[in-house]
């Protein structure tokens, strides 16, 4: 009986866990300029960047705003904070943005 507690637990985490896919398969263009702060890793830290009209992205929807994949997860990114980790993702309100069917 214990076996298949655990089996279920296990299984119910597994399920409700947020995977890649979910976020490489909704493509999103931005409509609008929007300028946000992004950790760049390294010596350079933090700087502004601004996403141009026309950029694409994939992400998302999380209700009001969207979860973008601005970045690829690397190998600097593994044990994480380190000096050289830099952001992945970045939260942008959804009227920024338009998704692409």
């Amino acid at each position: 009986m214990r076996k298949i507690i655990y089996v279920f637990l296990l299984s119910l985490i597994f399920v409700s866990c947020n995977s890649d896919e979910e976020i490489e398969n909704n493509r999103y263009e931005f409509v609008t300029e929007y300028t946000a702060d992004v950790n760049v890793g390294g010596a350079i830290g933090i700087t502004q960047r601004t996403f141009e009209i026309g950029e694409i992205y994939s992400g998302t929807d999380q209700n009001d705003s969207i979860m973008l994949r601005i970045a690829e997860h690397s190998d600097l990114n593994n044990d994480c904070p380190n000096s050289w980790c830099y952001q992945e993702f970045l939260k942008v309100p959804g009227q920024y943005l338009k998704r692409i069917k």
